[in-house]
Order: structure tokens, then C-alpha cells, then sequence
């Protein structure tokens, strides 16, 4: 007879993964379910993610964090907010949050994983290395068929969490919509070493073409992303590592690049496309979405990863509820989950768009108010302690309870 899970998760990236042990850990049956094996060897260039001082406290309570900062991490204490084509500029640093030690951390993602998955509890199901044919919903829940290396297998849950990322299977099959579009830019992402270091500070610099983002890792080199046009990435690509290095290097500016110094060796480069992709419902009956699966952000702002933790928070926190343990068949579960979490995604990628509609435009009308609200974010006390709570993800913090 074959065994119903509480919960099954498809997708083993940061977001399933941190799902399957939060709620293993709350006491249900797990089968967590993923294409690719589990791997923690490093990649070149290494895929990083920004995690803000919210994240940071939720992964604490989960037990992990330390282990992750134990592997090393780029500690984010300060950010300059940079326009070098009109000299607007905004400063930020964790003093004026008070006590918090830092507005962000960058880590390595195999450092999460594997942070997180040596955690999970033998008891717990997990299947890699296949993939999911269907899935159909049923009195019991969803019947799942997963085809692998020990052939087809029909997996039963009450729950299916889609965490499988932008191009989700979980929510193609559900037939669930999205919102969006193309950005029609990509983002070069690489390591890269200059002659100052970072002094544990991020640098966003605004560029009508696309923003360049500099974030400090553990090392001591700063991870790249910089949004460009495909045919402007095309031709950074092929450049060498020397004019690569000079021609980013004049897209800072004078100032920025007097400050971090020359660059001096870059690692290996790669391109990703960057897209706005907001699911048009987090629920479909039996069917949740978590992570990318329901909302692809601009990495702007680093906000992504955080938006899709707060995901996982708020879905344990339902799930928590002695209603919802009663009977995880109840509808009402989804359209909890799905509605306390409407307004906090649509502030993220509204601002997030709103942010790079604004720096795109190089309108007269345009350019002056934008200076204008970065000299005025700087020194309009409020607005700013506002700002930083948003980007440290203690703004939203009081939302995942309720």
C-alpha cells in the first residue's frame, strides 16, 4: 500500500529545502522531490544569494544559520547607492538600525543547501534525480506520478508545495497564469577582486541601460551582476578579461571606481535572462507555490531569496494553526496562505519595477526627480529608517505572524 504523505514538495532548492525541515520539524510527513541529486561541490562562477538580517533571524530559528556562516559569508554593513552620470548618491549602514549586526549577508548556495539538508531527519522522504510525468487532485489530496532511477513511482500527499522555480512545472500543470514580462536584458554575473577590497559594503550603481550590483563575498572579492541589453552581454562575453574588467570599470564612474580601486582578476563569467514572472494565484485548491515558482523578481534589490524564506515562514505559520493540523484538506489553508501573502509580494516587485522604470529614463523631468529622491532619502531620517527596514526584511517581519 502506498504511503500518503502530509506534504509533498517538489523542488529542492533553498526555498523546498528550508520548507521540508520547517515542517518536519513541526511534527508532519515530508516527501521532498527534485530532478537533480544533491550537490555541494563549488561552481564557477558560484551562484550567491543576498539574504537580509529577516532572513537571517528566521534561518537562525530553524537552526541552520550558523553552520551556513560557519562556510563563510560576505557580511553587507554598509550601501552606497550610486548615479556616477548625476552624481546622486544614498548611503545606508546597519548602525542605523540599531542593534543589528548587519543589513545583509551573501553566501554561497551549496553553503545553504547543505546547511540546511544535513538537518533532515532520516524519517524524511527524498527523491532525486527524475522527474514529474503528472499529477491529479483527489478526495485524499494529490496523486503524484514521479519517473526516476527506481522507475515510476505514484506518490499520494494532502499538500503539494510547488518550490521548482520560474519555469515550474507544479505550476504549468496546475494551469495557473502568470503576470509579467521580459526585462529583454540579461544579467553578467561573475567574482571579481579590486585593489580596496569591499570593507563589507554593497554598491548599487544606476545606469539607464541597467543597474550594476556589487556584493561583498567572504573572500574578499565582490559578486557581480550587471544588467545589460543581450547584445551588450553578447560582446562583454567575448571580451577579454582585461577590457572586460576596464570597460566595467568605466561604467562606475570616477568616484565609485577612486574608492574600490582598479580591478585587478575576475573568475569565470556567465549570463542569465531577467524576467518579472508573478503567479496569478499562490494556490490552486490542494496546490500551494513558494519561491520563484510564484513570483520572479529583478535581482535588483537582492530581494528574491528573502521574498520566497517569508514564503516558507508564513506557510509553517498556517500550518502551525491547530485548524489547519485538523485536516490539511481544508481550503481554507491555501487561501490563507495565498492572501497573507498578496500584499507583501506585490510591495516587493512593485518597488522593484518602479525602482528601474525610474532609473531607465533618461527624461530631463525624470532624471532631476529621481536625484532628488535620492538626496532626500538620504537626509530625511524617516524615509530612510523606512528604507532600511525594507531592505533588511524587518519591515515585513511583523507580517508573517497573525
Amino acid at each position: 500500500m502506498n504511503k500518503t504523505y502530509d506534504v509533498m514538495i517538489v523542488g529542492a532548492g533553498v526555498i523546498g529545502s528550508a520548507l521540508a525541515l520547517a515542517l518536519s520539524k513541526q511534527g508532519y510527513s515530508i516527501a521532498l522531490l527534485d530532478a537533480q541529486n544533491p550537490s555541494f561541490a563549488a561552481t564557477n562562477p558560484e551562484r550567491v544569494i543576498a539574504l537580509n538580517e529577516g532572513s537571517k533571524r528566521y534561518l537562525d530559528s530553524l537552526g541552520v544559520w550558523q553552520d551556513m556562516m560557519q562556510q563563510g559569508a560576505g557580511w553587507i554593513k554598509h550601501v552606497a547607492v550610486r548615479e556616477p552620470a548625476h552624481m546622486s548618491a544614498m548611503d545606508m549602514t546597519h548602525t542605523e538600525l540599531g542593534n543589528a549586526p548587519a543589513l545583509g549577508y551573501v553566501l554561497e548556495i551549496r553553503h545553504v543547501l547543505e546547511a540546511i539538508q544535513q538537518y533532515f531527519p532520516s524519517h524524511m522522504t527524498t527523491i532525486y534525480g527524475g522527474h514529474c510525468s503528472d499529477f491529479s487532485q483527489n478526495e485524499q489530496g494529490v496523486s503524484l506520478r514521479f519517473t526516476g532511477d527506481e522507475g515510476e513511482q505514484n506518490l499520494q500527499a494532502r499538500l503539494l508545495i510547488g518550490a521548482d522555480g520560474t519555469h515550474s512545472f507544479v505550476r504549468q500543470q496546475a494551469g495557473i497564469q502568470t503576470y509579467g514580462w521580459n526585462h529583454n536584458r540579461v544579467g553578467i554575473v561573475a567574482s571579481i577582486q579590486s585593489q580596496h577590497g569591499h570593507a563589507d559594503t554593497a554598491y548599487e550603481c544606476f545606469k539607464e541601460d541597467g543597474p550594476i550590483a556589487l556584493l561583498p563575498l567572504a573572500n574578499g572579492y565582490f559578486s557581480l551582476v550587471w544588467s545589460v541589453a543581450p547584445k551588450m552581454g553578447v560582446e562583454l562575453l567575448g571580451l577579454s578579461d582585461e577590457g572586460f574588467m576596464q570597460t566595467l570599470q568605466r561604467e562606475l564612474g570616477q568616484e565609485l571606481s577612486q574608492h574600490i580601486g582598479a580591478f585587478v582578476s575576475i573568475g569565470k563569467r556567465a549570463s542569465f535572462p531577467l524576467e518579472l514572472r508573478i503567479a496569478k494565484s499562490f494556490v490552486q485548491d490542494r496546490i500551494l507555490l513558494a519561491g520563484n515558482a510564484a513570483h520572479t523578481i529583478h535581482p535588483i534589490a537582492g530581494q528574491g531569496m528573502n521574498l520566497g524564506l517569508r514564503d516558507v515562514a508564513v506557510l509553517c505559520d498556517v500550518l502551525q494553526q491547530d485548524w489547519a493540523k485538523q485536516d490539511l484538506l481544508k481550503p481554507l489553508i491555501g487561501q490563507t496562505y495565498a492572501e497573507r501573502r498578496r500584499l507583501d509580494t506585490i510591495a516587493v516587485s512593485g518597488f522593484t519595477e518602479g525602482v528601474l522604470q525610474a532609473f531607465s529614463s533618461s527624461l530631463l523631468p525624470q532624471r532631476w526627480l529621481r536625484g532628488q529622491g535620492l538626496n532626500t532619502m538620504q537626509s530625511h531620517l524617516g524615509i530612510k529608517q523606512w528604507l532600511l527596514k525594507q531592505a533588511a526584511g524587518l519591515g515585513q517581519q511583523k507580517g508573517l505572524k497573525s
